[in-house]
């Protein structure tokens, strides 16, 4: 299994991730199309720095060739005084107009992700809705996974943006989220990670930053914003308010994180093949201003979760069945009886459920529904799983799913699905056995 970490210990942005992918390795061409797919005139190139001299890559968005305002350093391009009253920003900018405290210069206000801008001029001539996101990026004829990547960080966006102004998804409209800077980081990083072909992202402990007020369109707006907690917390994703006194974390960084991470944590057990630094488009003091990406081979590690045990002796035993099917419709990976003899001679059962973390207490209130138990045991325990996929034999017309199970790249086991064996037999009206030995030994070259 090919992972992903991202090491967010500086927060993230658009920028950010798109210049740790493609220094990680993603193919600069396909994003580039990818781009331009949605607008010809969007491009990004990328140009060697440093952080706190921790060599890294600046992607930046080009729009007709020429750098987008957004992209300029701090201090940097036509009339970029700090806008008066404010202090330079010293956080990302991640291509979405999400500045911090100044304004850029060229009649672009920075964006906090909840439709706030920060400037003179915020948002102005920028403002698309989500339905109108929506369709640009399905018309572009993108790649389905990077289609359907882009438009699920944009969905989080949007209801993020609902949540903190109490509108309805459908009816929020983007200011500097929505501009064609901001949709190329998003295609972008989708491209890129989809061209490194991933099969699992993990994200580490997110942060965000705080401490101060930025200036926006409709007065002062916290730090982490409304936007970044909405996102976050719909991706139960772990944050921490970090080192740095200001946003750290935009709304479109956090959006991605949201919509690539499969899972959040510290960096997991791999054989590592290639790294990559991502710049932000400032160099504060406080922190690196980086993303880091660590790409590499999975190794196998024991998984942890949760076994729940309860002694029943005063259930009617004909209900049993049912609560096992109920328990692994509720998310139990196993689920099974013990016979078991109590105290005064009572027969019973031991019940016990397999089950990780995230249906636990689903599980719980079945068990307690469900039977005549009033408490259960929890034990943590650790599960050393062979990796499994499927494939399909046909036995005299009837398809049949076979289960392959594969540890330390080798096959260990070789199975037919019972139900679809059972129905198979039932279709032609044969033995059970006779349809299982058949589908077995149609089996005989998933070995190899």
């Amino acid at each position: 299994m090919r992972v992903a970490w991202i090491d967010c210990a500086a927060g993230a942005s658009g920028d950010m991730l798109l210049g740790a992918f493609l220094a990680a390795g993603a193919d600069l061409e396909v994003v580039n199309a990818a781009m331009a797919a949605v607008d010809p005139s969007l491009s990004v190139t990328v140009e060697q720095t440093s952080r706190h001299q921790i060599a890294a890559t600046k992607a930046s968005v080009r729009v007709s060739g020429e750098l987008h305002p957004e992209n300029f350093p701090e201090g940097v391009g036509p009339s970029a005084e700090p806008e008066a009253g404010s202090t330079a920003g010293h956080g990302h900018d991640d291509g979405a107009g999400h500045g911090h405290g100044h304004d850029d210069g060229a009649g672009h206000g920075h964006e906090d992700g909840a439709g706030h801008g920060h400037g003179a001029s915020a948002g102005a001539g920028h403002t698309r809705s989500w339905a109108e996101v929506r369709r640009l990026v399905e018309a572009a004829g993108l790649a389905d996974a990077v289609r359907d990547l882009a438009l699920d960080t944009f969905a989080r966006l949007a209801r993020a943006e609902g949540a903190a102004h109490g509108v309805a998804p459908d009816d929020v409209h983007f200011h500097e989220v929505g501009a064609l800077d901001a949709i190329a980081d998003i295609v972008g990083v989708a491209a890129a990670s989809v061209s490194l072909e991933l099969d699992r992202v993990i994200v580490s402990t997110i942060a965000l930053g705080g401490g101060r007020q930025v200036r926006g369109q409709h007065g002062g707006i916290p730090v982490p914003g409304p936007a970044v907690l909405a996102l976050l917390s719909e991706a139960e994703a772990p944050v921490t308010g970090g080192s740095a006194p200001y946003e750290m974390t935009t709304p479109t960084g956090a959006a991605l994180l949201a919509a690539l991470a499969d899972e959040f944590g510290l960096l997991p057990p791999m054989r590592i093949q290639q790294t990559g630094v991502g710049a932000g488009g400032r160099d504060p003091v406080e922190v690196p201003n980086i993303v880091r990406v660590v790409i590499g081979d999975a190794v196998d590690r024991p998984s942890t979760e949760l076994l729940y045990e309860t002694n029943v002796d005063d259930l009617d035993p004909r209900i049993w069945p049912q609560v096992l099917a109920r328990l692994m419709e509720a998310g139990a990976a196993d689920a099974w009886l013990t016979p078991i003899l109590m105290k005064k001679g009572r027969p019973a059962h031991t019940l016990s459920v397999l089950v990780g973390s995230a249906s636990a207490e689903v599980v719980r209130s079945v068990i307690l529904a469900e039977t005549s138990a009033i408490g259960l045991r929890e034990f943590s325990v650790r599960k050393h799983a062979a990796d499994r996929e499927f494939a399909s034999v046909e036995v005299e017309g009837q398809l049949i799913h076979v289960k392959i199970a594969r540890y330390g790249g080798q096959v260990v086991n070789v199975q037919p699905e019972y139900d679809d064996v059972a129905a198979a037999a039932a279709q032609l009206k044969k033995p059970v056995k006779t349809i299982l030995a058949k589908a077995i030994a149609a089996g005989h070259d998933l070995w190899s």
